[in-house]
């Protein structure tokens, strides 16, 4: 437990210090790869993304699996090292901040055309209607959602799977970004990588989730999530974000007719501005930090017990 917890700091230390990874980028050249596997693959059917989310993960995960046995042969600080690395590239924690911090300058600034760019970089897309609060909402959705898939999540897998367990949910996110079944091209085709991205960050989302709820209003959250999760039709951003929201204050969380709700924008209790952007960085960094805790006390125990025994 204390060799994991000293991997997962150092990796955190390592996002922190060397937030542009040198130039190294492994992840620009897997979506590459991927898109030449979707055009050679892609025939519109389900056993077509099927096989092409084996040969997009598989080699991956061989290669991780293969490296970190042989490192541990060689001597246990190579592995280590290795594992360090590995979790290093697959967070993304100084990227998430700085951007939605981005955002929320430029909206303090009046610039919305600066805001939405920025927007574009934090979730890949833009808003339809660009305004202040469309921007805001979309930028808050984005971090709730982002510090589960590229923070709790990553360290989840991590500390159940090793390296192979966080490699395997990174590219679970790229494989659903890239192939997910939004558009008529990946309609059958993307329902592999789809159901992929949704089994990965089934249990990292409710973790993520509890934890907006214990670091915000506690009690608001959880009466969110339980009132308003059927509004997002994604089974793990529902979670994430009517917990998100209702632990922020931001969101109403009753019912308008029974089993029916309103759109999700119409029910804000507030209108979204620069100020809940931050703060849904705060509430992400304030859920790090208590895992993080939860980590080093554990281990504390684990030792204490292992000395007294």
């Amino acid at each position: 437990m204390s060799e994991t917890l000293i991997i997962v700091l150092l990796a955190i230390l390592l996002d922190r210090l060397i937030p542009d990874r040198q130039g190294i980028k492994p992840f620009v050249s897997y979506r590459d790869w991927a898109e030449s596997i979707e055009e050679r693959f892609n025939g519109g059917k389900r056993v077509h993304g099927i096989g092409a989310v084996i040969l997009a993960t598989l080699p991956i995960v061989a290669g991780v699996m293969l490296i970190h046995y042989i490192l541990g042969e060689i001597g246990w600080i190579w592995r280590v090292a290795f594992d360090v690395l590995v979790l290093y590239l697959c967070l993304d924690i100084h990227r998430l901040s700085k951007t939605a911090s981005a955002v929320s300058v430029a909206l303090e600034s009046g610039d919305i055309d600066e805001a939405d760019e920025q927007l574009r970089v934090l979730i890949g897309k833009g808003v339809p209607e660009k305004s202040e609060a469309n921007i805001a909402l979309a930028s808050v959705e984005g971090v709730l959602k982002r510090g589960n898939s590229l923070i709790v999540s990553p360290v989840f897998w991590f500390i159940l799977l090793g390296p192979v367990g966080a490699v395997l949910q990174r590219l679970s996110c790229i494989l659903d970004f890239l192939w997910g079944h939004r558009y008529e091209r990946f309609a059958d085709f993307g329902w592999a990588a789809a159901r992929f991205d949704d089994l990965m960050g089934w249990i990292p989302a409710r973790i993520t989730a509890l934890s907006y709820a214990l670091m915000g209003s506690f009690e608001d959250a959880l009466h969110c999530w339980r009132k308003r999760v059927g509004v997002w039709s994604d089974i793990n951003s529902g979670p994430l974000l009517a917990s998100g929201f209702g632990a922020m204050h931001m969101q109403i969380c009753e019912a308008t007719e029974e089993g029916e709700f309103e759109e999700r924008t119409s029910d804000l209790t507030v209108i979204p501005d620069a100020g809940h952007v931050q703060g849904a960085v705060a509430l992400v960094w304030r859920v790090l930090l208590l895992w993080l805790v939860v980590g080093v006390l554990m281990t504390g125990a684990h030792l204490a017990g292992f000395i007294s025994g």
